[in-house]
């Protein structure tokens, strides 16, 4: 199946925002100020780049989806 990590390994998410224990149909509150944190910690970060070095960016990550790693396996 596809997991949270998965996906972060496949470069296809950034992040992962954790969920308040229980999960968070439990702890609206709590589930909002994780998503809260990480967004303002993203937004920090892209602050620093100029919009060519973002546009940069994003260009390459499209580029890269659909690469794969040949496994040697059987």
């Amino acid at each position: 199946g596809i997991t949270a990590n998965r996906l972060k390994t496949l470069g296809l998410i950034d992040r992962i925002v954790n969920e308040p224990l229980g999960g968070a149909h439990r702890d609206h509150a709590a589930a909002a100020q994780n998503l809260r944190k990480a967004l303002q910690d993203a937004l920090r970060e892209l602050d620093d780049l100029s919009p060519a070095e973002l546009i940069e960016r994003r260009c390459a990550r499209l580029m890269a989806y659909g690469k794969f790693k040949e496994n040697g396996g059987k």
